[in-house]
């Protein structure tokens, strides 16, 4: 027995220790007619919503949890909103796929890499740019702590082809994949921030 025994404040029925450890003062029978005679009694009740009868778009009765924990929907309307929004998430795929895309650039993203694209050229723009984001300044240290990998090295005219050095910059997961909108502007910009490192360099 994990606690005193207690019995129903109704019937004096023992309660079981289930019903002790949540603090319950009525066995279940009881409780059951306590909240029967009157529903407002029930500990989730609030303004009689659970009395009240709903609806349906449809004019199909549901119920108080259907309305208000769920979509509003009846089952039949349930399931035929969520073939909608299947079928419009498939459409709105197929509307971005490929050449559709905003982004699309004449499939690069399937092109193989430059045989001089390796880990000793990407660790050697990591070190030409003191392994922090050339962008928002964030660290290679932080970038392993965050993200769990070291900085990317990022093409800046996207071509996967031009391997070299003042084509690679280093940048984080974030602002690499940022990169990959308005890559017009990022291309003048990443440019002209390997101009200036070149003459920091020399400098």
């Amino acid at each position: 027995m994990w606690f005193k025994q207690k019995y129903c404040i109704d019937c004096d029925k023992p309660l079981g220790n289930h019903a002790q450890y949540y603090g319950t003062i009525r066995c279940k029978s009881c409780a059951v007619k306590f909240l029967f005679i009157n529903p407002k009694n029930h500990p989730r009740f609030i303004t009689g919503e659970t009395l009240k009868k709903h609806h349906c778009n449809c004019g199909k009765e549901i119920t108080y949890t259907a309305a208000f924990h769920g979509k509003g929907f009846c089952a039949s309307c349930a399931m035929k909103q969520r073939i909608f929004t299947e079928e419009w998430r498939k459409n709105i795929s197929k509307a971005t796929i490929g050449k559709n895309n905003p982004n699309f650039n004449n499939w690069s993203s399937k092109k193989p890499y430059n045989i001089k694209w390796n880990l000793k050229l990407k660790e050697s723009i990591r070190q030409r740019d003191s392994y922090t984001c050339q962008n928002c300044n964030m660290t290679e240290e932080e970038h392993l702590i965050v993200i769990g990998t070291v900085l990317h090295v990022h093409h800046i005219d996207y071509n996967k082809k031009n391997c070299e050095e003042n084509n690679l910059i280093s940048l984080c997961q974030s602002c690499n994949s940022r990169a990959n909108f308005n890559r017009s502007y990022w291309k003048e910009f990443y440019i002209n921030k390997i101009k200036e490192i070149i003459l920091w360099k020399k400098s």
